[in-house]
């Protein structure tokens, strides 16, 4: 190796990797060799606009089950449609790939959500380089509705992968001395007579409060003697008068009955 001058100088060595990198090396070629290989195409420029993908008999079978067809045009077809730059496509390839698409439709969702983050990740570097605020916040904002959009095709494909199914699991429920747990889902509808809320049972859990359901209910218990109190002395004597009414002149008192 010679320097600016053209003298020869020693190759210099790569520093000794410590125990932790060498653990951290080996991992990795470990999980490394656990993955499928990801397909690799060569892409030669005919022309400025003319670009021909060299795919060999074996290559072909492997992109089949990337996009997961059996039509050869639908591979094609999906090619087209991708980066025509030799590492832009492999790295698209490898993106869906990865997705594992069971049918031609998880794989143009999976086609879709690698130009949409393509473009994402453009208008964010747009945005770094812009000089006014105004493009700023137009790429921004433009950026924005782009990983939006990514995020709602993540959800559509792993429903996809679901068959459209949701699965709820519930963990570790700790219902104390008397408490009580409701499993399933529960409506926040207003109950009709009142403000309150109700559950899918029709049980009122709050807010207004029906005249009815003061009513007395059979069974009941109601207001009684206390046993333990002694009950007011009647007044003794047979000769007991009615209260003279106020309406009444002085030293009229009503006829005994």
């Amino acid at each position: 190796m010679r320097d600016a001058y053209g003298r020869w100088q020693p190759t210099p060595k790569e520093p000794t990797p410590t125990p932790r990198t060498m653990a951290r090396i080996a991992e990795a070629r470990q999980r490394n060799a656990a993955r499928l290989e990801r397909p690799s195409l060569e892409v030669k420029r005919i022309s400025e606009k003319v670009t021909h993908t060299d795919i060999t008999s074996d290559m072909a079978e492997t992109l089949l089950d990337t996009f997961g067809t059996t039509s050869s045009d639908f591979v094609h077809a999906e090619l087209s449609r991708l980066p025509s730059e030799q590492t832009e496509i492999n790295a698209a390839l490898a993106a869906i790939d990865g997705t594992r698409p069971e049918n031609e439709t998880a794989a143009m969702l999976a086609s879709q959500m690698v130009v949409t983050h393509r473009l994402a990740m453009d208008m964010l570097g747009r945005v770094r380089r812009a000089d006014l605020l105004v493009q700023a916040e137009a790429l921004g904002a433009l950026a924005t509705k782009l990983l939006r959009t990514y995020t709602m095709q993540m959800e559509v494909l792993a429903k996809l992968k679901r068959g459209g199914e949701q699965t709820v699991r519930v963990e570790h429920v700790h219902v104390y001395s008397g408490g009580q747990a409701v499993v399933g889902a529960v409506s926040n509808q207003l109950a009709r007579g009142g403000g309150g809320v109700a559950d899918e049972r029709g049980n009122q859990a709050d807010g207004a409060i029906e005249a009815r359901a003061l009513a007395f209910a059979p069974g009941a218990a109601m207001f009684g003697p206390d046993a333990g109190r002694d009950a007011l002395p009647e007044s003794g004597g047979d000769g007991q008068e009615a209260l003279p009414d106020a309406r009444r002149g002085k030293g009229q008192r009503r006829a005994p009955r």
